[in-house]
């Protein structure tokens, strides 16, 4: 009957343990004996063979009923408690492997390996300072580390340190590790992170990229640390593209790592790769539904989509059910976000509420001084929302939102050379990251404002940089060629409507464009057919209204140019 337990899958080894331990009625460490007796099981051999062998397969719930079996036999073993230790860290039951590690240290008090075991699952429980001490006590003892060597403490107090900020620290103790083992690839990618957040990015690259040649000695773990680290120092080095690649390396080793694929979604979203951005943080909040960081983010992607309920929803799950960690961020950030979707909704009282609570959490916080000024301004509040944009300012003087919101607030009031310089601070600022607008969005409100001032030429220049950025901006060509049509290049206007008509063909603005052009053109027959499509999708268009009859009286006299 052992034979085929052990050769039998999965399940059957799991129900045939099952099986013999209800027909035991086990109780780790109590009173066993007679009964397992009574069915020929009193094998501790058997069992402790059988949780090893569990255990490297990879079954580890089996591998600890397996455990548990032995352990009612012979309480006093310590490779069975440490392997049972391991099968619980696998499962990422780490306070049970933790305790199952104590007991093997209290029947091997002076094994190395054990204690640096302890330490990697009080690191997992956050329980950093009892990690480091465990560690620190390993190396002390320096005895028995089985086919292990001290590196790995060594590496595991790098990772207890790092997490609870003590980062020159952490770094010293990978340093330690990889001078032990020079091939330990987890130490090398550990030091690269460390390294990377320490501005040195071109140790760090090295780091991460020797992590991958030797890709050996990972311990639980595999090269996608390695691939993740890296991603996230080509990110700080605005390498966008291949930070993207890298994370693509990484979650195809691990699908299942939250926070890469939020990444992924972070750097997209600064790409302005929003839809696809969205894909990614999908799969977070499907892999971890309580993570106030990934929501955050998605609730932001969801904003800049334009999907403001969808995001209202994410911001809110984020703020009430969220796991409270927010990265760098903090929760005035995803208060701000919620602001976003509560304006696109037009409900502005609770939009400023919300930013105020933003302001109440963080005052030193430029978007929620910014984003304030957005629904003060929807509010009629005009000098409120001039005010809060001022205050953004002077809290970041280099924030784009800043800029571009005080441009389109200065835009509305008439006072056109402000806003234009606003919009000139906003190229300069940090548009562009995170969720910034886009150097096309100011590009393209700045050409609007340059028409207004009468400054023609300008507007078109500010249109043709909006669309070397994007160039399936419907608005930046719109604004093109209302600046051509002032600078009577009437031919150039109606190639940038059709650009524009491609992109929206059921935009009435543009195809009353195309007629106003045509007509000027003297291409009276095309113009018509131009102008009634645009007042088939909107009647009441006012200027295709007056176009309409000014063609038509064009080609009511006897010799019209052109009757197309």
């Amino acid at each position: 009957m052992n034979k085929q337990l052990v050769k039998t899958g999965s399940n059957s080894v799991k129900i045939g343990i099952s099986i013999l331990l209800m027909m035991a009625g086990m109780e780790v460490g109590g009173g066993n004996s007679r009964l397992l007796a009574q069915e020929g099981l009193e094998d501790f051999s058997h069992w402790a063979g059988l949780c090893r062998t569990l255990l490297q397969q990879g079954q580890y719930e089996e591998a600890v009923a397996a455990c548990d079996a032995a352990i009612a036999l012979n309480t006093n073993d310590p490779i069975v408690w440490s392997d049972r230790g391991d099968a619980l860290f696998a499962l990422t039951q780490y306070a049970e492997a933790v305790a199952a590690y104590n007991q093997a240290i209290e029947r091997d008090p002076n094994n190395s390996l054990l204690l640096t075991k302890r330490c990697s699952g009080s690191v997992e429980l956050s329980q950093y300072e009892e990690a480091v001490a465990s560690c620190d006590t390993a190396l002390r003892m320096d005895n028995n580390w089985e086919n292990q060597s001290p590196a790995v403490a060594w590496y595991h107090r790098g990772v207890a340190l790092s997490r609870s900020g003590q980062i020159e620290e952490a770094l010293a103790s990978y340093e330690w590790a990889i001078k032990i083992n020079p091939n330990y690839s987890i130490a090398l990618a550990g030091r690269c992170g460390i390294l990377s957040e320490l501005g040195q990015g071109a140790e760090a690259l090295t780091a991460c990229d020797r992590a991958l040649q030797v890709n050996e000695n990972w311990g639980t773990l595999n090269e996608a640390v390695a691939w993740a680290n890296k991603a996230r120092l080509l990110k700080s080095q605005r390498r966008y593209d291949e930070a993207l690649a890298a994370y693509d390396r990484a979650l195809g080793l691990e699908p299942n790592d939250a926070a890469s694929w939020t990444e992924q979604g972070i750097i997209l979203g600064i790409l302005g790769r929003h839809p696809e951005a969205q894909l990614s943080f999908q799969w977070a909040v499907k892999i971890n539904p309580q993570s106030s960081f990934t929501l955050l983010h998605q609730c932001a992607n969801l904003n800049r989509l334009g999907s403001y309920e969808p995001a209202k929803a994410a911001c809110e799950m984020a703020l009430q059910e969220g796991d409270g960690n927010w990265g760098d961020l903090g929760p005035a950030y995803a208060w701000v976000q919620l602001a976003n979707a509560l304006t696109g909704l037009t409900n502005y009282e609770e939009a400023l509420a919300a930013s105020n609570k933003a302001i109440g959490l963080n005052p030193q916080l430029a978007d929620a001084w910014s984003n304030r000024s957005v629904p003060l301004w929807h509010l009629n509040r005009e000098q409120e929302a001039l005010a809060a944009t001022e205050r953004a300012i002077a809290v970041a003087p280099g924030s784009s939102l800043a800029w571009f919101n005080q441009g389109r607030i200065l835009t509305g009031l008439g006072r056109y050379d402000e806003a234009v310089d606003a919009y000139n601070r906003a190229l300069r600022g940090d548009a562009n990251v995170g969720d910034r607008p886009t150097m096309a969005d100011i590009w393209v409100n700045q050409s609007a404002v340059l028409y207004r001032l009468e400054r023609y030429a300008e507007a078109v220049a500010s249109a043709d940089s909006a669309l070397g950025m994007s160039p399936e901006s419907a608005p930046a060509l719109y604004n093109r060629a209302l600046g051509l049509m002032a600078l009577r290049r009437y031919g150039e206007a109606v190639t940038t409507y059709e650009r524009a008509i491609q992109i929206n063909a059921e935009n009435a603005d543009f195809w009353a464009g195309k007629g106003i052009a045509l007509r000027f053109l003297e291409e009276y027959g095309d113009a018509l057919a131009a102008t009634q499509k645009a007042l088939e999708l909107n009647p009441t268009h006012s200027q295709a209204l007056i176009n309409q009859e000014m063609i038509l009286e064009e080609m009511s006299q006897p010799n019209p140019t052109s009757q197309n």
